[in-house]
C-alpha cells in the first residue's frame, strides 16, 4: 500500500524538516516557539496548520503522480479492467485510497506539532481547534491535489506533470502578485488561504482579506473540482479504450 512505501515517509519528513529549517532562520521564530503561551491559542494552531500546508502538498502531489503508471507496470490495471465495476468507480476508489494513504504522514506530523503546542501552552482546547483547522484548511486542498495528481497523469508523462505541478504550486498558491497574473489571490487556492483567513481570522498565505462566505466558496469549489476532474478523466479513459 502507498503508506508503506519508504519514499512516502522519507519525502514527507525531509520536506517538513526543510521547511522548519527555513523558518528557524527567520528572526524571532525560535523565540515564538519557546513562548507560545504569550500568543492566542487559535492563532498558534492556525499558524501551524498553514505552515504544514505551505510546502507538504508539493511532495504529496509528486508522490501520487505515478499511481496509475505503477498499475500499468505491474499489470494491476489489466486485472481491474476484467473485474466487475465501472471505470469511474475504480478511478474514484484509486483517488480516495491513494490520497488517504499518502496523507497519513501529513496527519501524523500535524498532530505531533499539536502535541508540542499543548505541551508548551498547557491548553487542551488546541485539540478541537486543530481538528477544525485540519478539516477545513488541509483536507480540501489535499483532495484537490490528490484528484489531479492521481488522474491527470493518465494522459500526461509523469515527470512532466510533476515538474508542472511544482511550478503551479509556487505560482498559484505562494506567489505574491507583482505584475505576473496568478491564482494565489483567488478562491481557487488549495493551500487554504481563504479558508484559514475566512474561518479563523489569520493566514500566512497571500490573501489580503476573506470572510466565512468566501472561505466556504473556496472549500466547496476545491472539493467539487476534485470530484469533477476524476469523473472527466474516467470518461476520457473509457472513450480512449472504446477507440482501441
Amino acid at each position: 500500500m502507498q503508506f508503506k512505501r519508504p519514499t512516502v515517509w522519507v519525502a514527507m519528513v525531509l520536506v517538513e524538516l526543510f521547511m522548519l529549517g527555513i523558518m528557524s532562520r527567520v528572526q524571532g521564530f525560535t523565540d515564538v516557539v519557546a513562548h507560545l503561551k504569550q500568543f492566542p491559542i487559535l492563532r498558534v494552531v492556525v499558524y501551524w496548520t498553514d505552515l504544514l500546508n505551505y510546502i507538504l502538498p508539493v511532495a504529496f502531489g509528486v508522490l501520487l503522480a505515478d499511481r496509475l503508471q505503477r498499475d500499468k507496470r505491474t499489470h494491476i490495471d489489466e486485472i481491474l479492467t476484467v473485474t466487475p465495476g465501472s471505470q469511474t468507480a475504480r478511478l474514484y476508489g484509486k483517488f480516495l485510497g491513494a490520497t488517504i494513504a499518502t496523507a497519513i504522514p501529513i496527519v501524523l506530523l500535524f498532530f505531533v506539532g499539536i502535541g508540542v503546542i499543548i505541551a508548551q501552552t498547557g491548553s487542551f482546547v488546541a485539540l478541537p481547534m486543530a481538528l477544525a483547522t485540519f478539516a477545513t484548511v488541509v483536507i480540501p486542498g489535499l483532495l484537490f491535489v490528490g484528484a489531479f495528481s492521481v488522474s491527470v497523469p493518465a494522459f500526461i508523462w509523469v515527470p512532466l506533470y510533476q515538474i508542472g505541478f511544482v511550478g503551479y504550486w509556487f505560482w498559484g498558491n505562494l506567489y505574491q502578485p507583482k505584475g505576473i497574473p496568478t491564482l494565489s489571490t483567488t478562491i481557487l487556492t488549495p493551500a487554504g488561504g481563504y479558508m484559514s483567513l475566512g474561518f479563523f481570522g489569520t493566514s500566512i498565505f497571500p490573501v489580503a482579506k476573506a470572510n466565512a462566505i468566501q472561505g466556504s466558496a473556496s472549500l466547496v469549489l476545491l472539493i467539487a473540482l476534485a470530484l469533477l476532474v476524476v469523473l472527466l478523466i474516467s470518461k476520457l479513459q473509457q472513450w480512449q479504450r472504446a477507440r482501441m
